[in-house]
């Protein structure tokens, strides 16, 4: 294959020029932060009378590798008064804490500022929006409450805690978005790590990116992908928090690190999640004799709780000669979900549930420099040994008010499903992301990826001894590889890449029974796409465009069913999509005055589009079929403002219309398609969000803290039905508007810390699916100590 000799070529080229280097210098690290104990990034940090200098990362952290000898070391910072302090520089070694003063005279004056990580980010040629999350620290909110806040992005949730949810993005939801946490995707982590719970505190920033995904993820998304960006920059620090709030809600997290003189590293992580769940729904009791539902009463969830943990411990070193870092680890999570109710509030279940038990070996590697000057090895790689179990083995049956005992036992049936399932599935996958980078010189550099992704599963229903367990796989291969370019003294970014998305696997549909067939999938696609930006004016205002020819597989869910509720499809295609961004930012100091304004325009066009429809051969269950041709199209757009470090606003606001394309009714029919060119329904059209946030610094003490911000969240009113074949077209899922407020208390350089939050402060009744009611006003107090 051309292919495979052009990137061997390529290694071997790189591999020939140089070995490793070598030198006598020693590294000196240390810890900035403003007066307000916060970390300060883009500060510069310098030996004086050398050529030594760097900028502090987005945690106020430096290194600066250099002779040993006495040096001056200065810190200086626009707007802040300038430090300079005596080093005596003979072995590896970290410098005390700085604290620089906010200098207000020359505040006055102040124009521009150093960039932080997540300002870099920003500036990428793809559309991306960055997330700092150390703003979030000190408050409750889960990944996927704080993504929710973000433009472009709608979770829409069943519920309360440990709920299902659908993460959209653009239009594309489910499997059409990829997630991943330090470019591992996070499936391979199993059902109980997943965005409703992971804790802020674990991650320093989140990338959103929309329609264009860089190579180097690995992923085959349709529509864009979220990377989770943990911390790894601080050598030592504890962070430990733990909050209670209403509904019988706990969360508690520690994240550690210790880095020894010698560069070895421990990292440890652990979090859990509880809630009883048992907040109040206004829902129908139906007559015990005729059967029909009465008016909505007043009642509670009383089957609903959510019980999930997760433990990470990895050891590596950093710093070496043969490695940037490497880090072995494990992850062990278990999690349990009991279930409430089916897709309606209408039917209630009270003994069925879900659960699972992972643990997840891990490898992270990184070298610069690899034989040669400028080359970049990364490697992520995971293994996943899992079960998980779908248990419906229960004769009872539940109204809101409790068990029913006016109907006899169901002996033969689950509440759920027409026969009694204990479905347990035990999964290993396997999963390796290799990336090679090559900086041809400061304008210029080239980018290789290869991708591995392995799943299998062995599935059973125990509760039927006569069961014959089947044991379907898929394996996805993906190599990827692209061109960078900056130019024009970097007002200009540009980036071209193409990527092979190969897919095999094999399925057993009716198993043990006469129809058993063993289907063997198999799909091989080529992607590519290209991207640009351009500074109009320099460091304000920046011009933005993309387009992708995306490939998204079709998921193990989607294939292979999940024994209970999905019906497996392995005759699915993949999806494909073509997908647009243009965009504009402005970003301008006024004096003491901030203010940013950003708008982007999307273009989707999707063919083969899967969606979960009734499975025919059985209405109890759905399936996935290449069903819709689909458009979607739209804008959405923020605007900041902020005074000094004092109060800063943020609105955003996304609009999008997704029509339907199909020319024909039903696949393979030439039925005439009276929804061709309308929106589809239960798709959100206009939605947005706003924060006002104040920090008042020094409220008794010189080292306090004090932030208060009032959030608002919008949407508009939308179609539950098709808006037309008879329809009157009116948009029956209301529009909804509801406010939330938090408060952060912190002492000591942010070492001890409150929150305090109130969630839906007027208690307005909320739900993202028609008659699924989820929690109304919440209460919740936050503890959280940080050392570092």
């Amino acid at each position: 294959m051309q292919l495979k000799r052009i990137i061997t070529l390529f290694v071997i080229l790189l591999t020939s020029l140089q070995g490793f280097s070598q030198n006598s210098k020693v590294n000196l690290t240390g810890i900035v932060l403003t007066d307000s104990g916060q970390p300060a990034a883009g500060v510069a940090v310098a030996l004086k009378g050398t050529t030594y200098s760097t900028l502090t990362d987005e945690n106020g952290a430096y290194e600066i590798s250099a002779e040993p000898g006495n040096y001056t070391l200065v810190v200086s910072f626009v707007g802040y008064k300038s430090k300079q302090t005596k080093i005596n520089l003979q072995a590896d070694q970290k410098a005390p804490k700085i604290t620089i003063e906010e200098d207000m005279a020359a505040l006055e004056e102040v124009q521009v500022k150093g960039k932080s990580k997540v300002q870099r980010v920003k500036e990428e040629a793809f559309n991306i929006t960055a997330v700092d999350l150390r703003q979030l620290y000190n408050t409750s909110a889960d990944l996927n409450q704080v993504l929710n806040r973000t433009t472009g992005v709608r979770v829409r949730e069943t519920g309360g805690m440990g709920s299902t949810f659908n993460f959209s993005l653009n239009g594309f939801s489910g499997d059409q978005v990829k997630f991943f946490m330090d470019g591992i995707p996070l499936d391979n982590y199993g059902p109980s790590f997943t965005l409703n719970n992971i804790p802020t505190n674990m991650a320093e920033r989140i990338d959103v990116y929309k329609g264009v995904v860089p190579i180097e993820l690995g992923g085959d998304a349709l529509g864009g992908a979220v990377n989770i960006v943990t911390n790894k920059n601080v050598n030592r620090y504890i962070d430990a928090s733990y909050s209670f709030g209403s509904f019988n809600t706990h969360k508690a997290a520690i994240n550690t690190r210790f880095t020894s003189k010698n560069n070895f590293v421990t990292n440890f992580n652990a979090f859990l999640n509880y809630s009883d769940n048992n907040y109040e729904v206004e829902a129908p009791i139906p007559d015990p004799i005729s059967g029909v539902f009465g008016p909505p009463e007043k009642l509670k969830h009383f089957h609903d709780a959510y019980k999930q943990a997760t433990v990470i411990a990895e050891v590596g070193v950093k710093d070496k000669k043969y490695a940037d870092y490497l880090l072995v680890g494990v992850t062990g999570s278990a999690n349990k979900k009991e279930i409430q109710q089916g897709p309606t509030m209408y039917r209630v279940v009270g003994d069925a549930f879900d659960d699972s038990q992972n643990v997840v070996a891990s490898l992270k590697y990184k070298k610069s420099n690899l034989f040669t000057k400028g080359l970049t090895a990364t490697w992520a790689a995971s293994y996943n040994i899992a079960e998980e179990r779908k248990v419906d083995t229960s004769s009872r049956r539940f109204t809101w008010r409790g068990p029913r005992t006016d109907v006899p036992n169901y002996f033969n049936s689950g509440e759920i499903n027409s026969v009694k399932t204990l479905m347990v599935f035990d999964v290993k996958s396997f999963q390796s992301n290799a990336n090679l980078k090559y900086e041809l010189n400061e304008h210029n550099n080239f980018a290789l990826n290869y991708t591995h992704v392995g799943y299998k599963r062995k599935e059973d229903n125990e509760y039927i001894t006569t069961d014959r367990p089947t044991k379907p796989f898929l394996n996805k291969n993906i190599v990827g590889f692209a061109y960078n370019l900056s130019a024009l003294e970097k007002r200009f970014s540009f980036t071209a890449f193409a990527k092979t998305i190969d897919l095999k696997g094999e399925v057993t549909t009716d198993p043990g029974t006469t129809s058993e067939l063993i289907v063997k999938p198999s799909f091989n696609n080529f992607g590519y796409g290209t991207a640009a930006a351009y500074f109009i004016i320099p460091e304000e205002l920046q011009a933005k465009g993309s387009f992708e020819h995306a490939y998204r597989m079709p998921s193990a869910l989607e294939l292979l069913g999940d024994g209970i509720r999905v019906t497996p499809n392995p005759n699915l295609q993949p999806e494909s999509s073509d997908n647009i961004n243009v965009g504009l930012s402005y970003k301008k100091m006024f004096g003491i005055h901030s203010f940013g304004i950003e708008g982007n325009y999307i273009y989707r066009r999707a063919d083969d589009f899967i969606q979960q429809r009734q499975d025919q051969s059985n209405p109890q269950k759905s399936k996935a079929i290449n069903y819709k041709n689909v458009e979607v199209s739209g804008f959405d757009g923020v605007v900041h403002y902020g005074y000094k470090e004092w109060l800063f606003f943020d609105v955003n606001a996304t609009y999008q219309k997704t029509l339907n394309k199909d020319n024909t009714a039903s696949p393979g029919t030439n039925q005439i398609n009276y929804l061709y060119n309308k929106q589809i329904p239960n798709v959100p059209i206009l939605y947005g969000n706003a924060n006002l946030g104040f920090n008042f610094k020094k409220i008794k003490y010189d080292d306090d803290f004090l932030t208060v911000n009032l959030l608002t969240s919008y949407s508009s009113s939308y179609y539950l039905r098709s808006p037309n074949l008879g329809e009157t077209g009116k948009k029956e899922i209301p529009e909804q508007l509801f406010y939330s407020a938090s408060l952060a208390y912190s002492l000591k350089d942010g070492r001890y810390n409150i929150g305090v939050e109130c969630y839906d402060i007027t208690n307005v009744k909320l739900y993202d699916y028609f008659n699924v009611q989820k929690p109304g006003r919440s209460f919740t107090l936050k503890l959280r100590y940080f050392f570092m």
